[in-house]
């Protein structure tokens, strides 16, 4: 089976005991038996924590996963030339998370034709993920969501009544995955938060600090009181009217001081108090009108503008203050209308929230760990040599024939090495176990792969791409707690692994050929004590 061992090859991944590997015979060989690859462009299958396999599968239920009957007469899955035939040239390139799909620019432009409908078995790099989640053939995780029961399996994977939205948060596992794997396509699948220019406005007191600051240079702009003394000194300046007066000999007495050609009443005539107000009106009404000295600023400043237009006129070329109250936004705009080229981290935030291109959104804080992560991988002995090493393959899609069934199958490790015919497979899996003893730890990382089927996955693996180790590259995400595990599935575990798969394929061809798609329990039972509750129970009978 793919999972033995060949006896005439160095064994090039050595387990030296206490949870550490020899990887010098696989690095001195590297120079020798491997064959540069093109820089990796292919898709990104995800790797998670806790729930990554779930996650993927959510993928996989949503496009084409229909194609899961019976296949053609086995094809050996080493079939480079039909692998070949199906390639896209290395221009392409697409590595998307689980949770989000976004082809580069680059990618959009290739013929939609690259890829065909139907996989034939074989060897394919660089298959877009959309595409190869879309391709016929029963992948891991389906193997898996049949484990959970057949009806589930049926209802996700055949009939579709189940599915999984994918989630745009961000999936730390996948960004740690690009990062580790495929770093060069960080920019093609991720938005990084932006960094905030010094500088930048970022607060509600940085913007006051601007408009004061601004105002305080504006030449000083006349005040109400200033235009009101100056409308007050001008009124100063004309001449008074003649009083109309109270009474007849006041009137008289005014129509005396009028110009002689303001008194019309003929001497000799009797001079009566109406005629007498009358040609002081008349005289009144030559001299000019006072201006007016109450208002507001504005009615004040058209007052000024009868008597003096050039100092108007000077004062309108001034520029005025911006407001200092209102709302942040309206401060934002106070600012903008003086300097449009300022930079606010609450627009520049706003920009990148509204994810224009669909990619995941990833924070500073998020790719800060991400990134430390990165470095943890890379700077362990085992762990970055294997994940930098020049033969490297990331995220070859396998396509085959289970012998047993005849089902198609599918399968992708994130990482393997082809070492002069020693075929050396592993996945990046990111887990949270900062609380875990030590002593206990190698216990909670099987239970880890036995749990969530990753053996079961690698035997899969090793079946249908000829591999011939498999080893998982586990890492702590847990902030500032960046440990690394590098396990071998051993031969008993692949032997478990490939039982588990052999009886579950089974029992999928069985419910295609039947149609009966079981529930997870189908009969009635009784519900029995443990072993733990019985010593309870005989514990608790003694003091009874």
């Amino acid at each position: 089976t793919g999972t033995s061992q060949p006896t005439t090859e160095p064994e090039l991944v050595k387990n030296v005991g206490n949870g550490i590997f020899d990887v010098s015979a696989l690095m001195q060989n590297s120079s020798t038996h491997g064959t540069e690859t093109n820089p990796e462009t292919t898709s990104n299958v995800q790797v998670q924590k806790a729930d990554s396999d779930e996650k993927q599968a959510g993928d996989a239920v949503q496009a084409g996963e229909g194609d899961l009957g019976t296949g053609k007469e086995a094809v050996t899955v080493e079939n480079q030339n039909q692998a070949e035939t199906h390639q896209n040239n290395d221009s392409v390139s697409q590595s998307e998370p689980e949770a989000q799909q976004n082809v580069p620019e680059s990618q959009q432009e290739e013929p939609e034709a690259a890829w065909p409908e139907y996989f034939e078995p074989g060897r394919y790099e660089g298959v877009p993920n959309e595409v190869y989640h879309a391709a016929n053939g029963i992948s891991s995780t389906q193997v898996k969501d049949a484990r959970v029961s057949l009806m589930y399996f049926n209802a996700r994977h055949v009939e579709k009544t189940i599915v999984k939205e994918r989630s745009p948060v961000l999936d730390m596992g996948n960004l740690v995955h690009v990062l580790a794997l495929q770093p060069e396509n960080l920019e093609a699948e991720f938005s990084v938060e932006p960094e905030i220019p010094e500088g930048a406005f970022t607060t509600t007191a940085t913007l006051r600090e601007f408009i004061d600051a601004h105002n305080a240079s504006l030449p000083a702009l006349l005040s109400a009181d200033d235009i009101k003394a100056l409308l007050e000194e001008y009124n100063a300046t004309l001449p008074s009217q003649m009083p109309l007066g109270a009474s007849v000999d006041e009137t008289y007495a005014s129509y005396e001081q009028l110009p002689e050609e303001f008194q019309r009443i003929e001497n000799g005539t009797k001079h009566t108090a109406t005629a007498m107000k009358a040609c002081i009106k008349e005289y009144n009404a030559t001299l000019p009108a006072p201006v007016k000295t109450s208002g507001s600023r504005d009615a004040l400043l058209e007052q000024l503008a009868i008597i003096n237009p050039d100092l108007v006129a000077q004062e309108a070329q001034k520029s005025s203050p911006l407001k200092v109250s209102g709302t942040k936004a309206d401060l934002i705009q106070a600012v903008k209308s003086v300097n449009p080229a300022v930079v606010f981290a609450d627009e520049l935030l706003d920009a990148w929230r509204e994810n224009t291109e669909g990619k995941v959104l990833v924070t500073r804080q998020q790719l800060s760990t991400a990134l430390n992560i990165q470095k943890a991988l890379l700077e362990h002995p085992t762990a970055g040599k294997l994940l930098t090493h020049p033969s490297r393959a990331v995220e070859v899609s396998y396509f085959g024939i289970d012998e047993e069934t005849g089902l198609e199958v599918r399968v992708r490790p994130d990482l393997e090495l082809d070492m002069g015919g020693l075929r050396i497979g592993a996945d990046l899996k990111t887990i949270s176990m900062w609380n875990i003893k030590q002593e206990g730890l190698r216990a909670k990382l099987h239970r880890e792969i036995i749990d969530r089927d990753y053996h079961l996955s690698a035997a899969m693996y090793c079946e249908t791409a000829a591999l011939d180790q498999f080893f998982w590259i586990f890492v702590n995400k847990d902030e500032n707690y960046h440990w690394v595990a590098i396990i071998e599935a051993s031969t008993e575990l692949l032997e478990l692994g490939m039982l588990e798969y052999r009886k579950t394929m089974r029992e999928i061809a069985n419910g295609f050929d039947t149609g009966e798609w079981s529930a997870p329990i189908t009969e009635d039972y009784t519900d029995e004590l443990n072993d733990f509750d019985v010593r309870r129970l005989e514990a608790l009978r003694v003091q009874a």
